[in-house]
Formats: C-alpha cells, structure tokens, sequence
C-alpha cells in the first residue's frame, strides 16, 4: 500500500477494507462478549429516578430527563455510522465507554445543577449510540455463521440480564449509604468495558452496499413486511415496558409507595430474575410453536402488568406485575432475533440498530408524557393508557403479520 493511501487514513483509525486489519483476532469475539458483558453493570440504573427525585426536581422534570437519553440515542443514529465508516468498531466501542463514564460522573456529581445533569444524560445517551451503533453488526462479522451468531446473542442476552440484576441490586444497597459510589462504579465498569473493547482488533464493518432494489418503494403494507413487521413489534413493546421499568415503577415504588431502599432494589431486581429465565428458555418454544402466539403472549403480559400497577399499590401484586413486565420485556429479543434470523449477518446488525433508534423515540415519548400525567397526579391512567397502547397497537401489528418472513436486505432496512 501506497504511502499515500496510508496518509488518508483519518489519524486514530483502523485498518481499512482489504488491509491487515480484516483478519479478526482468534480472541475477538471472546473479547466482544466479556465487553458486552461489563458495559451492562449499570450500578446506578434502578436508583436513577431516586437520585434525581432527591434532587427536588419533580416528577415531570425527572421523567423528562430520564427520556432524554433515549432522545440523544435517536437523535445521534442519524450520523454516528459514518464515525464507525471513518474509525471503526473499536475506536467507537472505546470511545463510546469514554463519553458514558464522563456522563455518569457528571450526574453523580450534580456539576453544573441542572444544566449539568442534561449534559450528563446528553453524553451517556450518545456514549451508548456510539457503542450500540457497531456492537451487534459486530457479531455478524466476528461469525458469519447465522445460526452460531443466533445463539451467541441469545447466550449473551442470557448473561447481560445477569449482570444487570446483579449490578443493579448492588447499586441499591450502596445507595442508601452514599449516593455517589453507584455512579463511580458505573464509571469504573465503563473504564473496564473500554478496555476489553480494545481485544476486538482492527476489524472493520462491511459498507452498506446498495442492491438493485435498495432504492424502490417498499412493498405495499410498509410495517407488514419482514423485518419492519418485527421492528414494529419491537419498538411498541419495549419502547413501553423499558419505560415502566425505568420512569414508571421507580415513582410508584419509591414515591407513592414509599419502599426502603432495598426493598426498592430487590423488587426490580424480580424484572431482570423474569427476563433472565425467559431468555434462556425461549429457544425451545421458538422450535416447537408459531411466532404469532409467542408474540400474542409476550404483549399480553406487559400489557396485564400495567393493568396491575393501575389496580393497586399491594406488594404481592406489584412483584406479579414485575415479573410479567420481564417476562414480556426478556421476551422481546430473542423472539425478533429469531425473526429476523433470514437475514445476513451485517444486514441483521444494521437492522438491529436501526430498532434499537426507534426503540429509544418511543420510549422518549412515552416517559415524557407519562411524567407529565405523574406529576400532575394521574398515576392510574397513565399505567392504562400505556396499557392500551400495547393492547392496541400489539393488536393491530398481530393482525398485519405477513405470512412468512423475508430475506430481502434492501427491503428490510427500507
């Protein structure tokens, strides 16, 4: 290679297309699992809304902020792949861990008031887009086998829900002690992750390349076909359950409620338990049953737990409404998986992406409005109108199923 061409390349990047840099180290994907691994130790997650609501910021302004992080992961999607086009996967996973741990410590550290919580959320939300933008196409090229792919996910999946429980169990006990630790440690394991980041080597993502088709109209139904089926599905149930999970339990237990600390912890710890056990047995049931009731059932149960965070404040109740939260939330991965399985590698992890992006509007949309209606009093009918929009528009996707899955790229990211 020319002296010339190896000066065009940006200072910091990796090796481009064709270089030595192709080859994945033996080790890479090793490398990729231990970081997707540390990168979930979210010590400071479930006491998020906690820490800010001690603050005396209110309810609608803490829900508010809490849904800004996923708006600076929609809003970041539209031009973080040209830094992965321009740096490569690494640099972004490193870097990303880099903007989330300054994030987290400005948010620990109440810099700035509340301009310096924005500009925390601002920078781990955009953290987490850089990061997010190359880690699962990173799996289609570390193994271009779709089927071992598959089960790397699902596995992995299986794993992060642990490390989540965990962490985030530990980060509610710590809290009641010192409210900084959780966002320190949350740092740390930001630090960590960057470093096993650096183990993927100077692989590179395959560029999008535009096929005969990539750039007709999509097919007549638009949602209903393929992949954006399976987006849709996603998008409406876990943009509403992460949601609950993040902004609506936490005002209910913590506000309302009035649950200690640990307590408070170990009650959405029951999400993570539900969503671990569902992840990991999934693949059978995928194997043996239609998807159209698998999805049908997994709709059903968030939709009946904000049912029963509407109905009542008892305790029993709230760990069943929990528990199904997860159980649907858990669910929802590896079911799109599967559903998009007909696709190649890289196009899945771009798909991916693009349904982690939509995920992130949505649940913006649903924290900021159900925070308007918690701060104004109207807990109950914010829990059923999240309740019927999972019932309804669950409802109506089921209805528009297509009756088999696609394997056309350009249609798919249309």
């Amino acid at each position: 290679m020319s002296s010339a061409r190896r000066s065009a390349t940006p200072s910091g990047a990796e090796a481009a297309p064709g270089g030595a840099g192709d080859t994945p180290r033996p080790g890479a994907l090793r490398a990729l699992f231990v970081y997707r691994l540390i990168s979930r130790a979210y010590f400071h997650l479930p006491v998020l809304f906690a820490f800010l609501y001690l603050h005396h910021l209110g309810i609608a302004l803490a829900q508010t902020l809490l849904a800004l992080y996923g708006f600076t992961v929609m809003v970041s999607g539209a031009f973080v792949g040209r830094f992965s086009a321009a740096f490569g996967p690494r640099t972004l996973l490193v870097g990303g861990e880099i903007v989330k741990a300054a994030g987290l410590l400005l948010i620990g550290t109440v810099a700035g008031g509340t301009p310096g919580l924005v500009a925390g959320q601002i920078l781990s939300g955009f953290g987490y887009a850089l990061t997010a933008s190359v880690e699962s196409p990173l799996v289609g090229v570390l193994e271009p086998d779709r089927e071992r792919a598959s089960k790397i996910q699902a596995r992995t999946q299986s794993w992060i829900f642990a490390v989540v429980m965990v962490s985030g169990i530990a980060g509610a006990v710590i809290f009641q002690h010192t409210r900084l630790t959780v966002f320190l440690l949350s740092a740390l394991a930001c630090a960590a992750a960057a470093t096993a980041a650096t183990g993927v080597g100077s692989v590179r993502l395959p560029a999008t390349r535009t096929t005969p088709n990539a750039d007709a109209p999509a097919k007549s139904g638009g949602w209903t076909g393929g992949a954006g089926w399976w987006i849709a599905y996603y998008v409406c149930l876990r943009g509403v359950a992460l949601a609950a999970f993040v902004g609506f339990i936490p005002y209910l237990l913590f506000v309302r409620t009035k649950v200690s600390l640990a307590l408070f912890g170990v009650l959405l710890a029951v999400f993570n338990v539900a969503a671990l056990l569902v992840a990991r047995w999934t693949a059978k049931p995928l194997r043996t049953t239609p998807a159209a009731p698998l999805l049908a059932a997994t709709l059903a149960c968030v939709a009946a737990s904000l049912v029963l965070l509407a109905t009542t404040s008892r305790l029993v109740p709230v760990i069943i409404a929990i528990a199904l939260l997860g159980l649907g939330a858990g669910a929802a991965r590896p079911l799109t998986q599967d559903g998009l399985s007909a696709l190649d590698g890289p196009t899945r992890g771009r798909v991916t992406v693009r349904m982690e992006q939509l995920t992130g509007s949505a649940n913006t949309v649903v924290l900021v409005l159900g925070g308007l209606g918690l701060g104004a009093g109207h807990a109950p009918a914010v829990m059923w109108g999240a309740a019927a929009v999972v019932a309804v528009t669950g409802a109506v996707i089921l209805a528009a199923r297509p009756g088999a899955r696609t394997a056309n790229p350009a249609q798919a990211l249309n």
